[in-house]
């Protein structure tokens, strides 16, 4: 098995996920509703991202297929399609 960009784009989005959480210990609002923002888009620009570079490059794995939408929904997304 090889590590590719996708995959790790998509285990960074899965240390995202209870990082949104954690700007709310370290920060006090509102500044820990920006972080937590920033750190929630940043995440979704990589999810599509990671979609994109797998698809162009050919880079798909069976690792990726099941680490995406565990990711997605970690970051409370809602895709039922993967």
């Amino acid at each position: 098995m090889r590590w590719t960009l996708p995959n790790t784009l998509t285990a960074l989005r899965l240390l995202a996920a209870p990082g949104v959480a954690v700007m709310f210990l370290y920060f006090s609002r509102p500044l820990a509703d920006w972080f937590a923002l920033l750190l929630f888009i940043s995440a979704a620009v990589t999810d599509w991202f990671d979609g994109y570079i797998a698809r162009t490059w050919s880079l798909e794995s069976k690792l990726g297929a099941m680490l995406d939408p565990i990711a997605d929904k970690a970051m409370g997304g809602d895709r039922a399609d993967g």
